[in-house]
């Protein structure tokens, strides 16, 4: 698969397309000053480009929305989001966290709040999976992975082909 830094394609093209109410709600919560140093924090993908701190949370949040939204469709529904779309998400959040570290103390803590709700928002329809399928549906050695990386939708064609696809049921 081709890759582009940090992102795959699949992660790339959905993170560079965030919807206008995502980043609305980052706005409406977090003053200007805070919008202004948060742009100014950007996540190298590629030689050529990076996406700020700001995008990559819209596009968690919105990867999160249509993930959770998914779960009561048929996988036969061709709309529906799978296994790499979630995966595709999770490298979303590990890209968030390694932007984590740029911003100051306070920013930070204001950041983490609005973070908490988009992955308070995640666990609530995701379980633990102890068999780690996720991974091996993403078998690239990274090292120890975050707690987004254990964590498998409840229900839904997501699960269903991580399940497949990983080879454990």
């Amino acid at each position: 698969m081709e890759e582009y830094g940090v992102l795959s394609r699949f992660a790339w093209k959905a993170v560079t397309t965030v919807p206008d109410s995502n980043l609305s709600w980052i706005s409406g919560q977090l003053s200007l000053d805070d919008l202004r140093a948060l742009e100014r924090v950007t996540i190298q993908m590629s030689n050529q480009r990076g996406i700020t701190l700001t995008h990559l949370l819209a596009s968690w949040k919105a990867h999160v929305e249509k993930l959770e939204s998914d779960i009561s469709l048929p996988s036969s529904d061709r709309s529906v989001w799978g296994a790499h779309d979630l995966i595709a998400a999770l490298i979303i959040r590990d890209s968030i966290q390694d932007g984590l570290g740029a911003l100051d103390a306070p920013l930070r803590s204001r950041f983490d709040s609005l973070l908490s709700e988009v992955d308070e928002r995640f666990t609530s329809f995701t379980e633990p999976d102890a068999l780690l399928r996720i991974e091996k549906v993403h078998a690239r050695p990274e090292g120890e992975r975050e707690w987004w990386w254990k964590r498998i939708p409840a229900a839904g064609p997501a699960r269903e082909e991580v399940i497949l696809y990983s080879g454990l049921d």
